[in-house]
């Protein structure tokens, strides 16, 4: 289980939000807890403006009065950290700490499963009456409970779009999926000819469905129940969108199990988090090969160089 601390900067004319935010993301790194995600869930529950949109991009204003959320296992850590907070910034911020699951993230995604075409698929709820378009393969998912992986998020379909790109191009022998959610990238990777499909999730219920949608779709693939990365061999390409601190936490296990040349695709977090990612992959001898974007929403593309690890 994990917890959540949502600190926000309150509405006051005696001060500027942004300037209170600024401050307050300096307090935090100089405590070390750099980990921080901006945004509620970054962002995910606001509605996007007409700009974003057409720009693929979120503005700064808003991401300069967003919200600042922090996870931790244990809720005292941040029970602690905002007694802190609180008395270095007065009255200025508000917090809030709530309990909250992967299962949970997962489904503020996914309120409305609609079908999404890309460049060539045509992904759509199960048992969904709409024709496919000429020239595209039709892919049903079961979303379950909200499980996270319908195509509805943009980081999802930012994902899809790397991988209908560049998927032909790596030739991977062997894909790892970490978080799987509906197992929607372990289907389209099969559909576009790879075998090997390995993907991880935290419940079985998770598994099962992620399973069952591969099953359905005539798409070979073994889904196991782990948080960590732990196998005896390495993969060609492995695919992790999912939250920020677990894309930290994982970066060792991800980066020992992607075999030299292969390639690791990052997604789950926006632009201001992208420069720790990027220090850390390097730490591990990742190299960046490409990024891609929708509506704010960041994917980073990386190699494996070396012929060590």
């Amino acid at each position: 289980m994990t917890f959540e601390l949502k600190i926000s900067v309150k509405d006051d004319q005696r001060y500027l939000a942004s300037d209170v935010k600024q401050m307050m993301i300096d307090f935090l790194e100089a405590l070390g807890r750099t980990d921080y995600v901006e945004g509620y869930i970054d962002g995910v529950s606001e509605e996007l403006s007409a700009l974003e949109i057409a720009t693929a991009t979120t503005t700064e204003e808003r991401m300069s009065t967003a919200p600042v959320v922090l996870f931790d296992d244990r809720r005292d850590t941040l029970v602690n950290l905002a007694e802190v907070m609180k008395n270095q910034f007065a009255d200025c911020l508000s917090f809030a700490i709530s309990e909250i699951s992967d299962e949970s993230w997962q489904s503020c995604w996914n309120p409305d499963f609609v079908p999404l075409q890309t460049q060539k698929f045509f992904i759509v709820p199960l048992g969904h009456g709409m024709s496919t378009p000429v020239g595209l393969e039709r892919v049903e998912i079961d979303a379950g409970n909200g499980a996270f992986g319908t195509g509805q998020h943009a980081t999802t379909r930012a994902v899809i779009q790397v991988l209908e790109k560049r998927i032909k191009d790596w030739q991977p022998s062997s894909v790892l999926d970490v978080g799987t959610g509906t197992g929607i990238y372990l289907i389209l990777a099969g559909k576009l000819g790879l075998s090997k499909l390995i993907g991880t999730e935290i419940s079985d219920d998770l598994v099962s469905l992620a399973s069952s949608n591969c099953q359905m779709c005539g798409v070979d693939a073994t889904v196991l129940r782990s948080e960590e990365i732990q196998f005896e061999f390495q993969f060609d390409l492995i695919i992790a969108n999912i939250l920020v601190p677990v894309l930290h936490g994982l970066m060792p296990q991800m980066a020992s199990h992607l075999k030299p040349k292969g390639a690791l695709v990052l997604a789950g977090f926006v632009e201001k988090e992208e420069g720790a990612l990027l220090r850390l992959a390097a730490s591990y001898g990742l190299d960046l090969e490409m990024t891609a974007q929708e509506t704010g929403w960041r994917v980073l593309v990386l190699r494996k160089m070396s012929m060590n690890g």
